[in-house]
């Protein structure tokens, strides 16, 4: 199975990718590489059209996403940030600070078909600072049901039937057969409880080193 560590997209209210942001002294994909590697998985890529990503010890793979997120609105689809392939991977989110945990129990995880990954429901996680659930990852095992899903997505975008751009939730509720627009957890999303959580601005940086303390 590879592993690809996601780090496309344009997000301009961010000069440094929310990926190559260090947290404690490590740069948050560089983290995730060393978890991996430290857990027996040497099948690691990144996904981004940035050369900033290269030098880091894998292979950068290249496709095409223009997705842009500006102060306006975006452009593109979010959900094109998933490297097109046949094969069986786990897709990791490189701005997620994941606990070495975490990345045990992604690896660990058996599906034949597809699995969620995200964070408890944050009123029961001491740890987790935000008020509400993150995703940090998909394992796919059958890919042809995973790429219908995101089309699935993108369709429901383009007619105008959702609340806002398709992301990691509209996906898992399409992939589970649920309301696009109805945020509901239930089978095949495996829970992470402990700190391990998304980073969306530096603010997030600051709040996290304090639980890490």
């Amino acid at each position: 199975m590879k592993y690809i560590i996601m780090c496309g997209g344009t997000y301009t209210y961010m000069k440094t990718p929310k990926q190559l942001l260090k947290v404690k002294g490590e740069r948050l994909v560089q983290r995730t590489i060393r978890l991996l590697q430290e857990n027996g998985i040497n099948n690691i890529f990144i996904s981004s059209n940035d050369k900033r990503f290269d030098n880091l010890g894998v292979k950068r793979l290249e496709h095409e996403n223009n997705y842009t997120l500006t102060p306006e609105g975006n452009t593109g689809y979010w959900l094109s940030a998933f490297y097109p392939t046949d094969e069986e991977c786990t897709y990791l989110f490189g701005d997620v600070y994941y606990s070495d945990e975490a990345i045990k129990t992604i690896i660990n995880a058996k599906t034949n078909t597809v699995l969620f990954f995200g964070s408890k429901n944050y009123k029961d996680n001491p740890l987790y600072f935000k008020e509400w659930e993150e995703p940090f990852g998909y394992k796919v095992v059958n890919q042809h049901i995973f790429r219908c899903c995101i089309e699935v997505c993108k369709e429901f975008k383009d007619k105008g039937l959702t609340n806002r751009e398709p992301v990691s939730w509209e996906l898992y509720r399409v992939l589970q057969g649920y309301d696009i627009n109805e945020h509901i957890i239930g089978e095949n999303y495996i829970a992470i409880d402990d700190y391990t959580t998304d980073i969306d601005h530096v603010e997030d940086i600051k709040e996290l080193e304090k639980i890490l303390k």
